[in-house]
């Protein structure tokens, strides 16, 4: 269940879906993601994480085989030459 905000600098609880953003991440019995359409193996499980709607405008969520689901700020929009 979700409880606060993914970013563990944020102690933002959780209440409303419309406030944010919420990731699904599909893991196989081994802990392993498995990618959405690319896999043979079968999901065991599935996660659910939430961005607050402040930390969803500047960072995401990532899954890094050594340590899990990380938090990353996004990428700079395009800025006019």
């Amino acid at each position: 269940m979700l409880s606060k905000c993914a970013n563990p600098l944020c102690s933002m609880p959780f209440q409303y879906l419309r406030d944010g953003k919420v990731f699904q991440v599909e893991l196989d019995e081994s802990g392993q993601l498995c990618p959405p359409g690319l896999s043979l193996r079968k999901p065991s499980r599935t996660e659910r994480f939430w961005l607050c709607g402040p930390c969803s405008v500047r960072f995401t969520l990532a899954f890094d085989r050594g340590k899990g689901i990380e938090v990353r700020a996004l990428r700079a929009q395009g800025s006019a030459a």
